[in-house]
Parts: C-alpha cells; structure tokens; sequence
C-alpha cells in the first residue's frame, strides 16, 4: 500500500508539472519562436523528443500517403514516460507560420489501434491545423489492429490507453506549439470517433479545459460496459448456444421484418430502407416464429426470438434486471455480423472485448482459447471487474467517466458537437441520448432548475445528433456522410462539416441546428440521396412534396 501511495503521488506529480509548464509557456506574453530543428531541445526527464525536421510531402512520412497533398511543415516526434513502463509515442505536425490557422487539432484513434493516425492528421493539416497524433501508449503488432497483446503484464499501458496518454499528449503538443510559433494556439479543437469518440468523452469529463470544442461521435463514457455489451451480443447471437446460433438468413429475415412493422410509422417514410427513430419502433421478433412444418431458415425458433429480445434489451444483471448498458437499437441488422454474429468456438481476439478481458484485465493469454467466456457472470463477473485493479486503479475508475460537472468548461465557452448512427451495432446509439440526459439530470440537480431549464442549458453548450441509417460511423442505407471524423465534406459550409460547425459555435456563436447528410452510391461514389441531421431530440420529416431523396424538401420537427 505504501509503494502504490507513493507510486501514485510521483504520477499525479509528473501530471501537475506538466500542467504547470504548459500554462507558464502560454502564459508568457513574449515567447521566442523555435526554429524547427531547435524543438528538439524541449525534452525532459519525462518527455523525449525523438525527430524535429521540415517535411515537404507526405511520402516521406510514409510511402503510402504520398497522393495526399499537404503544405510543408515540421514534423514533430516523441513520446512521453509517465511511469517507468510507458512509452507515449505522438506526433505533431506544426505548418509554416503563414500557413497556421492560429489553431489545434487532436485527432483520435479507434478500437485499440496502437498506431499513429497519420491519415486524420494530415486532414487537419490541410485545413491550417497544427495537428497532433498519439499512439496511446502501445504499439500494436503488424496488420493487427485490434491487437491487445501488448497489455499483457503491463499495467500502466492499461491506463496510458484508457485516459492519461491522450491528456499528456495534448499537454506535450501545446507546448512545442507554443514554442514553434511563439505563441499559444488561439483555439484547440478534438475530432474522434468509437474508441476515438470515447477517447474524446475521456478528455472532456476529465480534462475538459484540454480543447475548446469537441467532435465526438459513436462514444459512450463508459467504456468497460460497452466491452461487457460487446461480449453480452456475442454470447447471445454466436457463442453461448450454438446450435441456436443466428445465421446470415435469419438476420436478413429480422432487417426485413423491422422495417415492415416500423418503417412509416416511425417519423420515416415507408419506403425508407432505414429507420428515421427506432425508439419509435416497438419491434416484436415473435412475429418470426417458426410455425409448424416451415423451414428453419426462414423462421426463428423460440430460442432464437428469446436472443433476438435479449440483443435488443442489452445486457442486464440476471439477479437485480439492472441495466449494464444500452441495446442495439432496430434497424443495424445488416452489419450485425461485423461485430458479434457468425463467431464461433473458440472465438479469437478479433474484437476488442476478448483482448480487454484476455489481455488487460484477467492477464490469462488462455482465456479465450479456454473458452472461459462462457462462464461469464454477469452479475458477479461485472461487478468485480469494476474493482479489478490494473495498473495502480481500479478498472472502475480507469475505464469509465462519471463527472458530469461541466460548468468551468461551459463558463469558459467550450462547445460540444457529438453524433452517433441509430444503427451501431458495436456501441448502441442509446448510449448517446443517455449520456446527454445524464448531463441534463445533473445540470438539474446541480442548479435546482426544472429538466426543461437544465436541457436549455446543456443545450447551449452541447448538441447531439442522430443520424437515421448510420452504422457503426460512417456508412449504412442512411444519408451518412455529413463531414464528420475521417470522411470528407460533401459539400461547403457548417451544415456539410463538423469541424466548420465546430468552429463557427465556438469562435461565432452560431449554434448548429442541423446537417446535411448525404448517402453515397457505394459503386460510383456519387451521392445518391440527402437528408438532414437535425438536432435531437427533433427529428427529420418529409413536407408532403417534393422528391424524397433531396433534403430541400425534409424539415426538422419535434418527435411525437
């Protein structure tokens, strides 16, 4: 006990130092700036500056992105060493002085990627970003994106993914920043989404005073529940009764029969091959049993219509009925078998719940192989994984946020954009619209105001939007490309772009209303519908004329 007190009072003084360094450079009124190479000089006992050089094309970065054009700047590389065992890598990408927008950009990274996102990186670049990138802390193994392996017996790589190397590598890049131009960004901003989205949530109800607005999409705060969701719907679908197992046919069949018992009567039109709000949609799978004499796979059992049900609850405590998270909302079924449907035994770490619970938190590299998922309780198991200590925390604290005391960041005029697809299948949609009342619950309790004056508040500092048809961020039979993380504007302005959204909230006051999705062709590229994103809780509703596929004619309006 005494070796952990004091392991984490040396953290939480290597946190303060760095805080400290940071706001004295920014404090300054009359910094030097540092010539690229000099950057290097800025390393200390705890962060090292590995590379400081002027790059002219991306192909010198990697051969891979050699087609990206960008402006030349001065690449930046290091990493930073909390504890004795983490290697924070990150970079930052800094433009030449006349090409600076005066601004920062963090970008995020997905599922357990232990790499540098080069590609997001180079998208802020373009746009006048200084931009920085981290690796949180590990390095996956080649080709290996979802590769957890790294965290076996290394505890403090645990927590450096889960929160501290996203906040230190912001602190490490507003200080080179600052030091390159000789002065402090005007407006830092974060763009991520699923694991970068939560990354972005961590930041946010953590270290909210990092950025000045936030993009955040497909994220829950509580990131081991969404792994306990993630392994409750393959147990259901694949795994826990084989020969029960939902097969691509059946699920076809489920898509099929959502959208006959709910499409129309849902804000949607009925020729929509998408859901406009699920939560309107009160699905019964029971309609799908098989009758006497019909073949098995156009029909479900009365097992399978129990998993269905049990998919679309979400996981649950079997011995309190208490929720652990949300479920899947109707309408995903498409891309069901990208996350937890077609396993089989003994399932491999293909997703990240079997890596988290292999590799971080049960340190047993034969727990899937032993097919000990099986036994999984979730009652017992759930609740002692939350105590589970890794790394010097519990996973409990390390792996879920539940501040939701955002005043200092609302007083200082930071804004929040965040999306999420009605048709996620890996983190449900729902995860969203209960984060945002979860705001707006505390607001109420926090300054004894009604709901409705603490969801007028949130809302001047936060808007969601629900994108009907959207998948796990990006694609889906929906109109889902609206220039969110990682997929380019469809067209100019605040309505077509979140980053432009961002920006004009946040440095004009213009608050978003809504988006401009648009769905594209997947053979020629070409947008071959549109519709609008409104903010929730509104929803879009087609006018009575006009052509259905052209957003002109949609308007946002309250849900019934």
């Amino acid at each position: 006990m005494i070796r952990k007190a004091r392991r984490n009072r040396q953290i939480r003084s290597f946190l303060g130092a760095a805080a400290a360094v940071l706001a004295a450079s920014i404090a300054s009124p009359a910094l030097a700036a540092t010539d690229c190479a000099g950057l290097k000089g800025l390393g200390s006992s705890e962060l090292t500056i590995t590379r400081a050089e002027q790059v002219t094309a991306l192909a010198d970065v990697a051969p891979n992105l050699a087609a990206i054009k960008v402006p030349a700047f001065c690449r930046v590389a290091g990493y930073l060493s909390p504890t004795p065992d983490s290697h924070i890598g990150f970079e930052v990408w800094l433009p030449a002085g006349e090409a600076w927008n005066d601004k920062f950009q963090a970008v995020g990274n997905g599922g357990f990627f232990g790499f540098l996102n080069y590609r997001a990186t180079a998208a802020g670049l373009q746009r006048g970003y200084a931009t920085m990138t981290t690796d949180l802390g590990h390095l996956n193994k080649p080709g290996a994106s979802e590769d957890a392996t790294w965290a076996l017996g290394h505890g403090d790589k645990v927590v450096d993914y889960a929160w501290r190397g996203e906040h230190l590598a912001v602190l490490a890049a507003k200080k080179i920043i600052a030091a390159y131009y000789g002065k402090a960004p005007v407006h830092a901003y974060y763009t991520g989404c699923s694991a970068g989205g939560i990354q972005g949530l961590t930041e946010l109800l953590r270290y909210a005073a990092d950025f000045d607005g936030y993009v955040i999409g497909d994220a829950t705060p509580d990131h081991l529940a969404q792994e306990m969701g993630a392994l409750w719907n393959t147990l259901k679908a694949s795994l826990k009764y084989p020969d029960a197992a939902l097969q691509p046919v059946q699920i076809a069949l489920i898509h099929q029969e959502v959208l006959r018992q709910c499409a129309g009567k849902d804000g949607g039109l009925a020729s929509d091959p998408f859901l406009t709000d699920p939560t309107a949609c009160r699905f019964r799978a029971a309609t799908l049993l098989c009758k006497p004499g019909q073949m098995a796979a156009s029909c479900l059992s009365q097992a399978q219509v129990g998993i269905v049900d049990r998919i679309y609850s979400g996981p649950v405590n079997p011995r309190t009925g208490a929720s652990i998270l949300a479920g899947i909302t109707p309408g995903g079924e498409g891309t069901w078998d990208r996350y937890f449907s077609g396993k089989t035994n003994p399932v491999t770490a293909d997703r990240p719940w079997g890596g988290f619970l292999t590799y971080m938190a049960y340190g047993d590299p034969t727990y899937l192989s032993g097919m000990n998922y099986l036994k999984f309780d979730f009652d017992r198991d759930v609740a002692a994984l939350r105590a589970r200590e890794v790394g010097g925390e519990t996973l409990g604290a390390s792996w879920n946020s539940p501040n939701r005391d955002l005043d200092a960041f609302v007083k200082a005029g930071g804004k929040v954009i965040q999306y999420h697809g009605w048709d996620d299948p890996n983190i449900p949609a729902l995860e969203a619209v209960k984060f945002r009342q979860s705001l707006i619950e505390a607001v109420a309790k926090r300054q004894r105001v009604s709901l409705k004056q603490a969801a007028a508040f949130v809302s001047a500092f936060h808007r969601l939007f629900m994108v009907p048809g959207m998948g796990h961020c990006t694609g889906g039979d929906g109109a889902w490309a609206f220039g969110q993380n990682g997929q380019a504007p469809q067209g100019l302005g605040p309505e077509r772009d979140t980053m432009v959204a961002l920006e004009a909230w946040v440095e004009r006051g213009v608050a978003p209303e809504r988006f401009i999705g648009a769905r594209l062709d997947a053979k020629s590229g070409k947008v071959d519908l549109t519709r609008p994103i409104c903010a929730y809780p509104k929803i879009p509703a087609y006018q009575g004329h006009g052509d259905t596929s052209d957003a002109a004619n949609f308007a946002c309006v309250e849900r019934h």
